[in-house]
Protein backbone atom coordinates (compact mmCIF):
# COMPACT_ATOMS: atom_id res chain seq x y z
CA UNK A 1 0.00 0.00 0.00
CA UNK A 2 1.20 3.58 -1.11
CA UNK A 3 2.35 5.73 1.72
CA UNK A 4 0.81 9.53 2.38
CA UNK A 5 2.57 9.95 5.63
CA UNK A 6 5.72 10.47 7.03
CA UNK A 7 7.42 10.95 10.08
CA UNK A 8 5.13 13.52 11.57
CA UNK A 9 1.16 13.93 9.73
CA UNK A 10 0.87 14.21 5.42
CA UNK A 11 3.52 16.89 4.49
CA UNK A 12 4.29 17.79 0.89
CA UNK A 13 4.54 20.69 -1.83
CA UNK A 14 1.06 22.48 -2.40
CA UNK A 15 -0.70 21.90 -5.79
CA UNK A 16 1.91 18.77 -5.97
CA UNK A 17 1.10 16.35 -3.45
CA UNK A 18 -1.36 18.51 -1.50
CA UNK A 19 -4.16 19.51 -3.83
CA UNK A 20 -8.25 20.25 -3.52
CA UNK A 21 -9.23 16.97 -4.36
CA UNK A 22 -6.25 15.29 -1.98
CA UNK A 23 -7.42 17.68 0.95
CA UNK A 24 -10.77 16.49 0.24
CA UNK A 25 -10.66 13.02 0.23
CA UNK A 26 -8.70 13.04 3.60
CA UNK A 27 -11.86 14.58 5.02
CA UNK A 28 -14.10 11.80 3.55
CA UNK A 29 -11.18 9.34 4.61
CA UNK A 30 -11.74 11.13 8.52
CA UNK A 31 -15.40 10.77 8.40
CA UNK A 32 -15.36 6.86 7.49
CA UNK A 33 -12.22 6.80 9.80
CA UNK A 34 -14.59 7.88 12.67
CA UNK A 35 -17.44 6.51 11.92
CA UNK A 36 -15.32 2.95 12.47
CA UNK A 37 -13.84 4.02 15.33
CA UNK A 38 -16.26 6.67 17.43
CA UNK A 39 -19.36 4.94 19.00
CA UNK A 40 -20.94 8.84 18.70
CA UNK A 41 -23.31 9.47 16.88
CA UNK A 42 -23.07 12.77 15.83
CA UNK A 43 -18.89 13.63 15.59
CA UNK A 44 -17.26 16.47 15.29
CA UNK A 45 -13.36 17.71 14.79
CA UNK A 46 -11.14 20.48 15.45
CA UNK A 47 -9.67 22.14 13.01
CA UNK A 48 -6.64 25.01 13.40
CA UNK A 49 -4.13 26.12 10.85
CA UNK A 50 -0.53 28.15 11.13
CA UNK A 51 -0.35 31.04 8.89
CA UNK A 52 0.83 29.67 5.26
CA UNK A 53 -1.44 31.18 2.26
CA UNK A 54 -2.71 27.74 1.67
CA UNK A 55 -4.06 27.43 4.47
CA UNK A 56 -7.98 28.13 3.28
CA UNK A 57 -7.48 26.42 0.49
CA UNK A 58 -7.11 23.05 2.96
CA UNK A 59 -9.55 24.10 5.38
CA UNK A 60 -12.24 24.45 2.86
CA UNK A 61 -11.67 21.48 1.37
CA UNK A 62 -10.59 19.08 4.32
CA UNK A 63 -14.04 20.68 5.92
CA UNK A 64 -16.33 19.61 2.76
CA UNK A 65 -14.65 16.17 2.43
CA UNK A 66 -15.80 15.89 6.82
CA UNK A 67 -19.37 17.90 6.57
CA UNK A 68 -20.49 15.54 3.42
CA UNK A 69 -19.82 12.30 5.10
CA UNK A 70 -21.59 13.89 8.11
CA UNK A 71 -19.05 15.18 10.76
CA UNK A 72 -19.61 18.26 12.66
CA UNK A 73 -16.39 20.93 12.29
CA UNK A 74 -14.94 23.61 14.38
CA UNK A 75 -12.48 25.94 13.01
CA UNK A 76 -10.64 27.50 14.92
CA UNK A 77 -8.12 29.84 13.18
CA UNK A 78 -4.43 30.30 13.90
CA UNK A 79 -3.31 28.09 16.87
CA UNK A 80 -0.02 26.21 17.75
CA UNK A 81 -0.22 22.35 17.38
CA UNK A 82 0.20 21.55 20.96
CA UNK A 83 -3.04 23.80 21.45
CA UNK A 84 -5.00 21.66 19.03
CA UNK A 85 -3.58 18.52 21.10
CA UNK A 86 -4.84 20.11 24.40
CA UNK A 87 -8.22 21.86 22.81
CA UNK A 88 -9.04 18.47 21.27
CA UNK A 89 -9.23 16.26 24.88
CA UNK A 90 -10.37 19.48 26.91
CA UNK A 91 -13.35 20.15 24.99
CA UNK A 92 -14.03 16.10 24.04
CA UNK A 93 -13.61 16.83 20.17
CA UNK A 94 -13.54 13.49 18.28
CA UNK A 95 -10.58 14.44 16.98
CA UNK A 96 -8.24 17.32 15.89
CA UNK A 97 -6.48 18.47 12.83
CA UNK A 98 -3.73 20.42 12.22
CA UNK A 99 -3.27 22.38 8.95
CA UNK A 100 0.69 22.67 8.58
CA UNK A 101 4.23 22.00 7.42
CA UNK A 102 6.38 22.33 10.85
CA UNK A 103 9.04 24.10 9.43
CA UNK A 104 9.63 23.37 6.03
CA UNK A 105 9.07 26.38 3.52
CA UNK A 106 5.63 28.21 2.93
CA UNK A 107 5.00 26.40 -0.16
CA UNK A 108 5.04 23.24 2.01
CA UNK A 109 1.67 22.16 3.60
CA UNK A 110 0.08 19.67 5.59
CA UNK A 111 -2.09 17.84 8.32
CA UNK A 112 -1.50 16.15 11.28
CA UNK A 113 -4.33 14.21 12.92
CA UNK A 114 -4.70 14.68 16.57
CA UNK A 115 -7.04 11.90 18.54
CA UNK A 116 -9.33 12.43 21.04
CA UNK A 117 -7.13 11.95 23.73
CA UNK A 118 -5.15 14.46 22.53
CA UNK A 119 -2.45 12.27 21.30
CA UNK A 120 -0.55 11.96 17.52
CA UNK A 121 -2.79 9.19 15.73
CA UNK A 122 -0.32 6.14 15.85
CA UNK A 123 1.03 4.06 13.48
CA UNK A 124 -2.35 1.48 13.18
CA UNK A 125 -4.19 4.47 12.91
CA UNK A 126 -2.43 6.15 10.64
CA UNK A 127 -2.54 2.68 8.44
CA UNK A 128 -6.27 2.39 8.57
CA UNK A 129 -7.08 5.78 7.52
CA UNK A 130 -4.38 5.13 4.53
CA UNK A 131 -6.67 2.21 3.58
CA UNK A 132 -9.86 3.87 3.75
CA UNK A 133 -8.15 6.76 1.48
CA UNK A 134 -7.18 4.34 -1.17
CA UNK A 135 -10.35 2.97 -0.81
CA UNK A 136 -12.57 5.78 -1.02
CA UNK A 137 -14.73 4.82 -3.71
CA UNK A 138 -15.91 1.57 -1.35
CA UNK A 139 -18.14 4.49 0.42
CA UNK A 140 -20.07 6.60 -2.02
CA UNK A 141 -22.80 7.97 -0.71
CA UNK A 142 -21.40 7.16 2.68
CA UNK A 143 -24.06 9.81 4.52
CA UNK A 144 -27.49 11.58 3.70
CA UNK A 145 -26.88 13.66 6.99
CA UNK A 146 -24.55 16.94 6.41
CA UNK A 147 -22.11 17.78 9.17
CA UNK A 148 -22.55 21.64 10.42
CA UNK A 149 -19.81 24.25 10.01
CA UNK A 150 -18.93 26.64 13.07
CA UNK A 151 -16.29 29.46 14.43
CA UNK A 152 -14.86 29.25 17.73
CA UNK A 153 -11.56 30.99 19.24
CA UNK A 154 -9.75 29.31 21.84
CA UNK A 155 -6.88 31.73 22.13
CA UNK A 156 -7.48 32.60 25.45
CA UNK A 157 -8.12 28.62 26.40
CA UNK A 158 -4.44 27.81 25.49
CA UNK A 159 -3.05 30.86 27.16
CA UNK A 160 -4.49 30.64 30.54
CA UNK A 161 -4.10 26.64 30.48
CA UNK A 162 0.00 27.64 30.10
CA UNK A 163 0.29 30.25 32.41
CA UNK A 164 -1.21 27.81 35.40
CA UNK A 165 1.44 25.33 34.41
CA UNK A 166 3.85 28.20 34.99
CA UNK A 167 2.10 29.23 38.31
CA UNK A 168 4.56 31.83 38.94
CA UNK A 169 5.65 35.40 37.05
CA UNK A 170 8.51 35.81 34.64
CA UNK A 171 9.06 39.63 36.32
CA UNK A 172 12.69 40.60 36.22
CA UNK A 173 13.50 38.74 33.12
CA UNK A 174 13.81 40.22 29.13
CA UNK A 175 13.02 37.89 26.52
CA UNK A 176 13.45 37.71 22.70
CA UNK A 177 11.00 35.84 20.70
CA UNK A 178 10.93 34.83 17.15
CA UNK A 179 7.66 33.76 16.14
CA UNK A 180 9.07 33.24 12.50
CA UNK A 181 5.68 34.63 11.04
CA UNK A 182 4.03 31.23 12.13
CA UNK A 183 1.55 29.90 14.94
CA UNK A 184 3.22 31.02 17.92
CA UNK A 185 3.10 34.79 16.67
CA UNK A 186 -0.85 34.94 18.35
CA UNK A 187 0.01 33.19 21.68
CA UNK A 188 3.37 33.50 22.22
CA UNK A 189 4.15 37.06 23.05
CA UNK A 190 1.03 37.88 24.83
CA UNK A 191 1.47 34.33 27.35
CA UNK A 192 5.26 36.06 28.28
CA UNK A 193 3.70 39.66 28.90
CA UNK A 194 0.92 38.36 31.01
CA UNK A 195 3.24 36.63 32.65
CA UNK A 196 5.26 39.92 33.72
CA UNK A 197 7.96 39.29 31.24
CA UNK A 198 9.68 42.05 29.07
CA UNK A 199 9.05 40.95 25.98
CA UNK A 200 11.08 41.63 22.32
CA UNK A 201 9.60 39.64 19.80
CA UNK A 202 10.32 39.17 15.89
CA UNK A 203 8.53 37.94 13.24
CA UNK A 204 4.91 38.41 14.75
CA UNK A 205 3.07 39.56 12.44
CA UNK A 206 2.00 36.33 11.15
CA UNK A 207 3.03 36.81 7.18
CA UNK A 208 2.25 33.07 5.93
CA UNK A 209 4.10 34.13 2.62
CA UNK A 210 7.44 34.47 5.11
CA UNK A 211 7.07 31.79 7.65
CA UNK A 212 10.48 30.06 8.59
CA UNK A 213 12.35 32.54 6.09
CA UNK A 214 15.35 33.16 7.57
CA UNK A 215 14.52 32.93 11.40
CA UNK A 216 12.67 30.14 13.23
CA UNK A 217 13.99 27.07 15.44
CA UNK A 218 16.05 26.07 12.08
CA UNK A 219 17.87 29.36 11.80
CA UNK A 220 19.20 30.01 14.84
CA UNK A 221 21.86 32.80 13.63
CA UNK A 222 19.05 35.70 14.32
CA UNK A 223 17.48 34.96 17.43
CA UNK A 224 21.38 34.83 19.06
CA UNK A 225 22.60 37.83 17.41
CA UNK A 226 19.10 39.67 18.67
CA UNK A 227 19.29 38.21 22.25
CA UNK A 228 22.83 39.59 22.11
CA UNK A 229 21.77 43.23 20.80
CA UNK A 230 19.06 43.49 23.14
CA UNK A 231 20.44 43.01 26.49
CA UNK A 232 18.19 39.87 26.94
CA UNK A 233 18.09 37.76 29.89
CA UNK A 234 17.18 34.44 27.20
CA UNK A 235 15.86 34.07 23.32
CA UNK A 236 13.87 31.37 22.47
CA UNK A 237 12.93 30.83 18.39
CA UNK A 238 9.81 28.70 17.40
CA UNK A 239 8.84 26.79 14.29
CA UNK A 240 6.29 27.06 11.98
CA UNK A 241 3.62 25.24 14.13
CA UNK A 242 5.13 25.79 17.20
CA UNK A 243 5.58 22.40 18.42
CA UNK A 244 9.33 23.02 18.38
CA UNK A 245 12.05 25.55 20.37
CA UNK A 246 15.23 26.54 20.02
CA UNK A 247 17.36 28.74 22.17
CA UNK A 248 20.24 31.68 22.61
CA UNK A 249 22.09 32.15 26.11
CA UNK A 250 22.06 35.71 27.02
CA UNK A 251 25.93 36.31 25.32
CA UNK A 252 24.14 35.64 22.28
CA UNK A 253 25.40 31.74 21.66
CA UNK A 254 22.84 29.28 20.82
CA UNK A 255 21.83 26.73 23.35
CA UNK A 256 22.42 23.21 22.16
CA UNK A 257 19.42 20.80 21.50
CA UNK A 258 20.85 18.59 24.12
CA UNK A 259 21.56 21.60 26.29
CA UNK A 260 18.19 22.67 26.36
CA UNK A 261 17.10 18.93 26.77
CA UNK A 262 19.33 18.47 29.91
CA UNK A 263 18.16 21.45 31.34
CA UNK A 264 14.40 20.74 30.50
CA UNK A 265 14.95 17.23 32.49
CA UNK A 266 16.94 18.84 35.43
CA UNK A 267 14.09 21.50 35.90
CA UNK A 268 11.37 18.80 36.30
CA UNK A 269 14.38 16.71 38.73
CA UNK A 270 14.39 19.24 40.99
CA UNK A 271 10.36 19.98 40.78
CA UNK A 272 10.20 16.04 42.01
CA UNK A 273 8.31 15.68 38.57
CA UNK A 274 10.53 13.50 37.10
CA UNK A 275 8.80 9.92 36.40
CA UNK A 276 10.72 6.61 38.00
CA UNK A 277 13.61 8.92 37.05
CA UNK A 278 13.45 8.08 33.31
CA UNK A 279 13.25 9.84 30.32
CA UNK A 280 12.82 9.01 26.84
CA UNK A 281 14.81 9.87 23.31
CA UNK A 282 15.69 9.24 20.31
CA UNK A 283 18.50 7.37 18.83
CA UNK A 284 20.36 10.40 17.37
CA UNK A 285 20.75 12.20 20.32
CA UNK A 286 23.99 12.98 21.41
CA UNK A 287 24.90 9.62 23.67
CA UNK A 288 26.57 12.29 26.27
CA UNK A 289 23.00 12.78 27.63
CA UNK A 290 23.27 8.92 28.76
CA UNK A 291 26.68 9.28 30.38
CA UNK A 292 25.64 12.92 31.92
CA UNK A 293 22.70 11.84 32.85
CA UNK A 294 23.59 8.28 34.37
CA UNK A 295 25.93 9.96 36.96
CA UNK A 296 22.85 12.14 38.45
CA UNK A 297 20.82 8.86 38.57
CA UNK A 298 18.82 9.04 35.63
CA UNK A 299 17.90 6.58 32.94
CA UNK A 300 17.95 7.38 29.31
CA UNK A 301 15.50 4.69 27.17
CA UNK A 302 16.35 5.21 23.39
CA UNK A 303 13.54 4.75 20.47
CA UNK A 304 13.34 5.87 16.82
CA UNK A 305 13.14 9.09 15.45
CA UNK A 306 9.51 10.88 15.90
CA UNK A 307 7.23 11.88 18.09
CA UNK A 308 5.14 8.96 17.75
CA UNK A 309 8.14 6.64 19.04
CA UNK A 310 8.34 9.12 22.33
CA UNK A 311 4.64 9.38 22.83
CA UNK A 312 4.14 5.46 22.67
CA UNK A 313 7.45 4.61 25.16
CA UNK A 314 6.15 7.76 27.62
CA UNK A 315 2.07 5.74 27.63
CA UNK A 316 3.61 2.17 27.91
CA UNK A 317 6.22 3.00 30.64
CA UNK A 318 4.10 5.87 32.37
CA UNK A 319 6.79 8.41 32.29
CA UNK A 320 6.27 12.17 32.14
CA UNK A 321 9.43 13.43 29.72
CA UNK A 322 10.75 12.68 26.53
CA UNK A 323 12.55 14.59 24.00
CA UNK A 324 14.91 14.94 20.39
CA UNK A 325 17.69 16.91 19.91
CA UNK A 326 16.05 19.12 17.69
CA UNK A 327 14.23 21.69 20.36
CA UNK A 328 10.82 18.86 20.04
CA UNK A 329 10.44 18.60 24.43
CA UNK A 330 7.30 16.47 25.88
CA UNK A 331 6.44 17.81 29.44
CA UNK A 332 4.23 14.50 29.67
CA UNK A 333 2.29 15.57 32.78
CA UNK A 334 0.97 18.75 31.34
CA UNK A 335 0.70 17.40 27.37
CA UNK A 336 2.11 14.20 25.52
CA UNK A 337 2.97 16.17 22.18
CA UNK A 338 6.02 18.29 22.70
CA UNK A 339 4.76 21.68 23.12
CA UNK A 340 7.57 25.05 21.99
CA UNK A 341 5.67 27.60 24.22
CA UNK A 342 5.72 25.50 27.18
CA UNK A 343 9.17 24.64 26.79
CA UNK A 344 9.93 28.07 26.53
CA UNK A 345 8.23 29.26 29.49
CA UNK A 346 9.08 26.38 31.67
CA UNK A 347 12.67 27.37 30.72
CA UNK A 348 12.34 30.95 31.92
CA UNK A 349 10.86 29.70 35.10
CA UNK A 350 13.90 27.52 35.22
CA UNK A 351 16.35 30.82 34.50
CA UNK A 352 14.36 33.03 36.93
CA UNK A 353 14.50 30.52 39.77
CA UNK A 354 18.93 29.99 39.27
CA UNK A 355 19.82 33.04 37.44
CA UNK A 356 22.37 31.34 35.56
CA UNK A 357 22.37 28.07 33.68
CA UNK A 358 26.16 27.61 34.01
CA UNK A 359 26.22 25.38 37.18
CA UNK A 360 23.33 23.16 35.94
CA UNK A 361 25.09 22.72 32.37
CA UNK A 362 28.49 21.83 34.03
CA UNK A 363 27.02 18.38 34.82
CA UNK A 364 26.40 17.90 30.96
CA UNK A 365 29.63 16.41 28.79
CA UNK A 366 28.70 15.86 25.16
CA UNK A 367 30.25 13.81 22.77
CA UNK A 368 31.76 15.20 19.71
CA UNK A 369 29.32 15.30 16.64
CA UNK A 370 29.41 16.18 13.25
CA UNK A 371 25.28 16.04 11.09
CA UNK A 372 25.25 16.99 7.60
CA UNK A 373 21.72 17.15 5.79
CA UNK A 374 22.15 16.09 1.99
CA UNK A 375 19.81 17.28 -0.61
CA UNK A 376 18.69 14.95 -2.81
CA UNK A 377 16.53 14.05 -5.58
CA UNK A 378 12.97 11.61 -5.37
CA UNK A 379 15.69 9.03 -7.47
CA UNK A 380 18.96 9.48 -5.01
CA UNK A 381 16.46 9.01 -2.38
CA UNK A 382 15.06 5.53 -3.41
CA UNK A 383 18.31 4.22 -4.39
CA UNK A 384 19.62 4.77 -0.80
CA UNK A 385 16.23 3.31 0.47
CA UNK A 386 16.97 0.40 -1.59
CA UNK A 387 20.43 -0.12 0.63
CA UNK A 388 22.94 0.97 -2.23
CA UNK A 389 25.09 2.39 0.58
CA UNK A 390 24.26 -0.39 3.11
CA UNK A 391 27.96 -1.83 2.76
CA UNK A 392 30.05 1.31 2.75
CA UNK A 393 27.72 2.23 6.39
CA UNK A 394 28.77 -0.65 7.51
CA UNK A 395 32.15 -1.46 6.35
CA UNK A 396 32.83 2.23 8.20
CA UNK A 397 31.21 1.38 11.28
CA UNK A 398 32.94 -1.81 11.59
CA UNK A 399 36.19 -0.08 11.46
CA UNK A 400 35.92 2.98 13.47
CA UNK A 401 35.18 3.61 16.83
CA UNK A 402 32.50 6.19 15.99
CA UNK A 403 28.93 6.04 15.98
CA UNK A 404 27.13 6.12 12.57
CA UNK A 405 23.50 6.81 11.61
CA UNK A 406 22.50 8.02 8.62
CA UNK A 407 18.95 8.05 7.35
CA UNK A 408 16.41 9.71 5.39
CA UNK A 409 14.45 12.67 6.50
CA UNK A 410 10.85 11.95 6.43
CA UNK A 411 9.57 15.71 6.11
CA UNK A 412 11.71 16.74 3.41
CA UNK A 413 14.08 15.48 0.45
CA UNK A 414 17.41 15.40 2.43
CA UNK A 415 19.63 12.38 4.29
CA UNK A 416 20.77 12.83 7.26
CA UNK A 417 23.95 12.31 8.16
CA UNK A 418 25.27 11.54 11.73
CA UNK A 419 28.48 10.77 13.23
CA UNK A 420 29.28 10.94 16.62
CA UNK A 421 32.86 10.36 18.78
CA UNK A 422 36.02 11.24 20.70
CA UNK A 423 38.05 12.80 18.04
CA UNK A 424 36.16 15.66 16.16
CA UNK A 425 38.22 15.64 12.94
CA UNK A 426 37.05 11.76 12.65
CA UNK A 427 33.75 12.37 12.61
CA UNK A 428 33.94 15.04 9.95
CA UNK A 429 35.93 12.89 7.66
CA UNK A 430 33.94 10.07 8.39
CA UNK A 431 30.73 12.18 7.40
CA UNK A 432 32.20 13.82 4.62
CA UNK A 433 32.77 10.66 2.64
CA UNK A 434 29.58 8.93 3.08
CA UNK A 435 28.27 12.54 1.91
CA UNK A 436 30.25 11.94 -1.11
CA UNK A 437 29.09 8.84 -1.58
CA UNK A 438 24.94 9.67 -1.39
CA UNK A 439 25.52 12.37 -3.80
CA UNK A 440 26.94 9.72 -6.20
CA UNK A 441 23.76 7.74 -6.34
Amino acid sequence: MEKIFGTDGIRGVVGDKITEDFCKKIGNSLAIFLNRTTDKNEKTVLIATDTRPSKTMIEENLTKGLTEFGVNVVNCGILPTPAVHYLTKRHQFDAGVMITASHNPFEYNGLKFITKDGLKFSTEQENLLTEIFFNIDEFKNFSDIKGKVSKADFTKDYISYIKEICGSDLSGLKIALDCTNGASCFVAPEIFKQLGAEVVSFFDEGVGELINKNSGSTNLDFITKNTLENKCNIGFAFDGDADRVNASFSSGVAISGEQLMFLSVMFLKSKNLLKKDTIITPNVTNYGIDESLNKLGIKTIRVEVGGKSIQEKLLSEKLSFGAEDNGHIVWGDFNKCSDGILTAVLISKMLKELTSFDETLNNLTLLEQTKINVSVTEQQKQKFNSGELNKLISTLQANNKERIIVRPSGTEPLIRIIVEGANKKQTEILAKEIEKAITAL
